[in-house]
């Protein structure tokens, strides 16, 4: 275990499988010591549950209260997966205790508290992640390639949206994410956060929004008691129209409540020159449209995606004839696999010793853009994006 990354998670909800899972695959797939996390305390207020979880993933301890994760000489990573009211005061007592940090999505309630972590992890000297794990996708990593090297031209045009249906159920208990105080938004945080990482991550800056905002289950059951209902007060769709500080246009959705859709992270990005469209429902895809093809081969192409493909080297593709086989593609990745890149671009920063994208500085433009759209939302109008000097 020479150099491994010694970690301590706080949170033992659903992210920990996710985690724990790639940063176990990623030892695996490299030769690297420094690759390799070991799994040291994980921490939940559910210590029945912490202790569950522990033992199924091999965490050598389980524990209850989140500073002897914070504030352990045995812990180099914290790595942070609870509800999101707690990220600040975990973070800062983290970064001041001498840690690395990964947090989840978003950062923070709010671009105020984001500014305070952004600050803080900066000065610290540490490295500091944000889990918008979707830009590591070496579909999605393709992409912002070509849009890099110029191959759309000037970028006119970004849709983009990520709409789910699993609180389409007026049953579903009202927990901490349909709590405004806790969350601090509800859809619009939750996945339309990872939309407008990859906006940011493709495009550029957001300059101004204009937006709306739906609920659609204003009253859900209260946990633990079928009768007595409690109040949503946060969204469960939220649309916006965006002017990038390019000058190009697009347009931001986020739901968790329209039937039809399961995970579908979608955007298509249109230049001068062509357009570029993925949807994770086809997440082992890029379609690519060049706007110079023949009128009679008009139209996207898929790629289908491979080891010649940013981040999937890494996986399952075989070498044929002693040759490196880039050309081998269809093996299929998957949702593990994304958080296993993450995981993998941490430890990269660690090894160079210096902070790498998505970071907290990422993590507070995610924040100031979601803030200006529930502030156009509910005030009706153009909002311009305020943008925190750090």
């Amino acid at each position: 275990m020479n150099n491994s990354i010694r970690v301590g998670m706080v949170g033992a909800g659903y992210m920990v499988k996710l985690h724990s899972l790639s940063m176990k695959n990623l030892a695996a797939f490299t030769d690297d010591n420094r690759d390799r996390f070991e799994l040291v305390r994980l921490v939940d207020n559910n210590m029945e549950l912490a202790q569950h979880e522990a033992m199924r993933w091999g965490w050598k301890h389980a524990e209850s209260d989140w500073r002897t994760v914070t504030r352990s000489p045995d812990i180099d990573l914290v790595d942070i997966a609870t509800p999101n009211d707690m990220h600040l005061e975990m973070c800062l007592d983290a970064f001041a205790h001498g840690k690395h940090v990964l947090c989840e999505k978003p950062l923070a309630l709010n671009r105020h508290q984001a500014a305070e972590m952004a600050r803080l992890a900066q000065a610290s000297g540490k490295i500091h992640m944000v889990n918008f794990t979707y830009r590591a996708w070496p579909a999605i990593a393709q992409a912002q390639k070509i849009i890099q090297e110029g191959k759309l031209g000037r970028i006119r045009h970004f849709e983009g949206h990520f709409f789910q249906d699993h609180n389409n159920d007026h049953t579903i208990p009202l927990h901490w994410r349909f709590n405004k105080a806790r969350a601090g938004a509800g859809a619009l945080g939750d996945i339309g956060s990872h939309i407008i990482d990859l906006a940011r991550f493709l495009v550029g800056e957001v300059a101004s929004v204009s937006a709306l905002t739906q609920r659609f289950i204003a009253q859900r059951p209260l946990p633990h008691d079928k009768i007595q209902q409690g109040e949503v007060d946060v969204d469960d769709l939220t649309a916006a129209l965006i002017r990038f500080e390019n000058g190009a246009s697009g347009s931001i959705k986020a739901s968790w409540a329209l039937p039809g859709f399961k995970n579908d992270v979608y955007f298509v990005v249109v230049g001068e020159k062509g357009a570029l469209r993925f949807s994770w429902e086809r997440s082992n895809e890029l379609q690519i449209f060049d706007a110079e093809d023949a009128p009679q081969l008009s139209g996207y192409r898929t790629v289908l995606i491979g080891r010649a493909h940013p981040g999937a080297e890494l996986f399952w593709f075989p070498a044929l004839g002693g040759e490196l086989g880039l050309g081998v593609t269809a093996q299929g990745m998957g949702y593990g696999d994304a958080f296993t890149l993450s995981f993998r671009h941490f430890a990269n920063a660690i090894k160079a010793g210096v902070s790498t994208a998505p970071n907290f500085i990422d993590g507070l433009r995610c924040c100031e853009i979601i803030d200006a759209i529930l502030t156009s939302a509910s005030e009706n109008r153009w909002v311009e994006v305020e943008k925190t000097c750090i």
